[in-house]
């Protein structure tokens, strides 16, 4: 999907008040397409057919509830439909992983056309009552009878993925960090990299390695509170020493 799309049904079919919506969003939550890929994950191996999903969910296949959580899967980017298949992607594999849950979720968030949208317009800036917003995710393309529910949608999932955990009515993107030792250019060192060695023994390398790593996606805010946070470790340090 992408952002002049309508949103659709879970099996693709556009109908009623969602073919005058011009822009995707799920009338699912985040946490509703995560309930698919841990299904998917745990009972089977990553792909099933929608019977065999529904089953494990105790729903029914062409139920409301079950297509509008398939149909968040989707827009999430947590899953690919193909020839009556269901399948985690590579985003979906994260989702269900431990290590990698924190980012997958930030991932998801912005995957979705009308969520992405609104961080866009209000990055930085606080988010409108519910009236408000309302009327803004309808400026933005969704049909005015689904407004209420793509704002629950928007404000559930965006709590999730922790877009609210820094200061509440404004959407503030989480730092994603990886833990040390193990991220993706560390990993590339082998076991005895030198750095990966040090990052795990020594917090602040731990802390350097990591704004090098993901600092580049933060904004000036998102930096500055974790230069503040690294500062207050080294004082802690010092002390201790």
């Amino acid at each position: 999907m992408n952002d002049q799309e309508p949103a659709q049904t879970p099996n693709g079919n556009q109908t009623g008040d969602r073919l005058r919506s011009t822009i995707a969003f799920p009338y699912g939550s985040l946490r509703d397409a995560e309930a698919i890929a841990d299904v998917l994950h745990q009972s089977w191996g990553g792909s099933a057919s929608p019977d065999q999903i529904a089953g494990s969910l105790n729903t029914k296949p062409r139920g409301g509830t079950f297509r509008n959580k398939l149909g968040a899967a989707r827009i999430f980017g947590a899953v690919n439909v193909t020839r009556g298949k269901i399948s985690l992607t590579d985003l979906g594999h994260r989702l269900v992983d431990p290590n990698a849950k924190k980012g997958a979720r930030v991932e998801a968030f912005l995957t979705v056309p009308l969520f992405k949208a609104i961080y866009e317009a209000y990055e930085g800036k606080s988010l409108p009552p519910d009236g408000g917003l309302e009327q803004k995710i309808a400026e933005l393309g969704v049909s005015v009878k689904q407004t209420s529910k793509a704002r629950q949608s928007l404000q559930s999932s965006a709590k999730l993925a922790g877009f609210f955990d820094t200061t509440k009515g404004r959407l503030v993107k989480p730092p994603v960090t990886s833990t040390p030792g193990v991220s993706s250019k560390q990993k590339g060192q082998g076991s005895n990299g030198s750095a990966s060695q040090q990052a795990a023994s020594d917090p602040l390398t731990a802390l350097w390695m990591t704004l090098l790593d993901d600092g580049g996606s933060w904004s000036a805010d998102e930096t500055q509170k974790f230069v503040a946070a690294a500062r207050a470790m080294r004082e802690v340090m010092s002390k201790s020493d």
